[in-house]
């Protein structure tokens, strides 16, 4: 398989294809909007060794972050690939919970953070971040610092999830709608909700 990183739009689309990382129809995202393609990223994560071939491409410009002490993902999606990138970075490695009472991520497992430790959130795909935000909150709390973003593939247009920046194997925008805005052609396809996290 590929591991060379796309430097195109449609470069990336033909490297997602090749994986079977694509797929069309109509999906509620995470963030609650609609769109009529999803980034399947668990054909990605299936193969390690090629996984690892594409964050290595990107160690230099993780470190321009600065330190990172530990390397925190939400499950489930971004746990595979978070221990990835903490065998890159050289830091411990955690993953946050959503809480199925609360919908809430938080730690578990004895999983902790240490004052003064700066963190690197980890996620496989992102169209708005998010998820990556709910973290922060509990980061601050226990006296962390959020040192930027890892994500294999950025939906978002954009190089920063909050005040955060981002770092990516790959970069591609697909139409995303509200749901007030989807559009006829889009509506007349049933909806699927991929993924784990409630949407509201």
């Amino acid at each position: 398989m590929r591991t060379e990183l796309p430097t195109s739009s449609d470069d990336t689309i033909e490297f997602l294809k090749a994986y079977g990382a694509v797929e069309q129809g109509h999906f509620v995202l995470a963030s609650g909007n609609h769109s009529n393609f999803y980034v399947k990223k668990g054909k990605l994560v299936q193969h390690p060794w090629e996984l690892q071939r594409m964050i290595d491409q990107c160690a230099e410009a993780m470190k321009e972050l600065g330190q990172i002490d530990v390397v925190l993902s939400p499950a489930m999606g971004g746990v595979p690939v978070g221990q990835q990138v903490g065998l890159a970075v050289h830091a411990r490695t955690i993953y946050a919970e959503r809480n199925p009472e609360t919908n809430e991520l938080e730690l578990k497992r004895g999983f902790e953070i240490k004052p003064g430790e700066r963190l690197l959130l980890v996620e496989d795909v992102i169209t708005t971040g998010g998820t990556l935000l709910e973290l922060t909150d509990f980061i601050k709390e226990q006296g962390g610092e959020v040192a930027g973003v890892f994500v294999v593939v950025n939906r978002s247009g954009k190089e920063t999830v909050g005040e955060f920046p981002v770092v990516s194997c790959m970069e591609i925008q697909f139409p995303v709608y509200a749901p007030d805005e989807i559009p006829d052609w889009l509506a007349e396809i049933p909806a699927v909700r991929p993924g784990t996290k409630k949407v509201e």
